[in-house]
C-alpha cells in the first residue's frame, strides 16, 4: 500500500484553480532548483502535499492553503530581495492601515497598480510631508537604516513662511531646540531660494543625522517659523531626483551598494554613516 493510501488523504485535484500553480513551479520558487530538477524530485517520490506523497507530474497546488514538504521540511517561497524608491505624495499616511480611514502609502500604490504590501517602508514621513521613501523586504537593511545608533544622512527641502535670520539659524544648528524633553539640532541648513511669487517664504535644504518625530517642524516652531512644504530628497546614497510624485523606481546597483555600506551589515558588522 502506498503512502497516499496509508494516510487516508488525497492530494489536491489537478484541475486548474484561480490560485493554483504547478507543483514544479512552486518548488522552484522555494529554491529547490530548476523546474526540470523539481520534476525529478516529484517523480522520485520525495515530495508530499498535505501529507500525501505525490509522484504525478503536472500536479497543481494552492500555496496559500496546501502544505508541501520535501524530506519532511515544509516548503516556502523564497522571495527575492526588492529595493524600491517611492515618491510619497502629501495627504498620505505612512502606515499599514489607518484607524480613521485616511489613505496610506499602500492604498496609493494599489491605486496605481503596484503590489507592494509585502514590502516594509524605511523612515516615516508625516501626512503633510512628501518625498523619498524606501520600500524593501530586506530586514537587515531596514534595521541598518532605522536603528537609532546608526546616523544616516537625510536631506530635506523645506519652504518656510518667513526667512531665517542668523539668530534662528544658529539656534537650529549650533545650540539646538528644546522640544518635549528632547534637544533637536540640524547638521546643516542651506538657503536655496525664495518661495512662490507673492508668498513671503524662503526655501532651505536641511541635513539631519537623526530621525525624531516631526523633527524639522518642531525645530522650526521653536524659532517662530511654520513649515509650508517639506520634501525629503535624499536618504543615505539614494536621491529622489526627478521621480514623479506617486511613482516608483528600482534602487540602482550603485545606490544599493552605498546603502549596504551604511549602518548595520549582515553578521553584525558596523558600516559608516554617509
Amino acid at each position: 500500500m502506498n503512502s497516499d493510501e496509508e494516510s487516508g488523504r488525497r492530494p489536491p485535484a489537478d484541475a486548474k484553480g484561480g490560485d493554483e500553480v504547478r507543483l514544479n513551479r512552486f518548488l522552484a520558487q522555494c529554491g529547490l532548483g530548476s523546474r526540470r530538477a523539481c520534476d525529478g524530485l516529484i517523480g522520485a517520490g520525495k515530495i508530499s502535499v498535505n501529507g500525501c506523497r505525490v509522484t504525478k507530474l503536472g500536479t497543481r497546488v494552492d500555496p496559500a492553503h496546501d502544505t508541501v514538504t520535501c524530506g519532511g521540511r515544509r516548503m516556502k517561497v523564497v522571495r527575492r530581495k526588492e529595493y524600491l524608491v517611492y515618491h510619497k505624495p502629501r495627504d498620505t499616511m505612512v502606515t499599514r492601515s489607518d484607524p480613521r480611514g485616511r489613505p496610506t502609502i499602500y492604498d496609493r500604490l494599489r491605486e496605481r497598480g503596484y503590489r507592494c504590501d509585502h514590502l516594509r517602508y524605511v523612515g516615516r514621513l508625516d501626512r503633510d510631508s512628501e518625498g523619498l521613501l524606501l520600500l524593501t523586504n530586506d530586514g537587515d537593511l531596514v534595521h541598518g537604516l532605522t536603528h537609532p545608533r546608526f546616523h544616516i544622512k537625510k536631506v530635506y527641502r523645506i519652504t518656510l513662511d518667513a526667512p531665517l535670520g542668523e539668530t534662528e539659524r544658529n539656534a537650529l544648528v549650533v545650540s539646538g531646540i528644546e522640544s518635549r524633553g528632547q534637544l533637536l539640532r540640524a547638521a546643516e541648513i542651506t538657503e536655496v531660494g525664495t518661495g512662490e511669487r507673492g508668498v513671503r517664504s524662503c526655501r532651505y535644504e536641511v541635513v539631519l543625522y537623526e530621525g525624531k518625530n516631526r523633527q524639522i517642524r518642531r525645530m522650526c516652531e521653536g524659532v517662530g517659523r511654520s513649515v509650508v512644504r517639506l520634501q525629503r530628497i535624499r536618504l543615505g546614497s539614494v536621491r529622489l531626483g526627478k521621480l514623479p510624485r506617486g511613482a516608483l523606481r528600482a534602487v540602482t546597483p550603485r545606490e544599493l551598494a552605498g546603502l549596504k555600506a551604511t549602518g548595520h551589515r549582515p553578521g553584525g558588522k558596523k558600516g559608516t554613516a554617509h
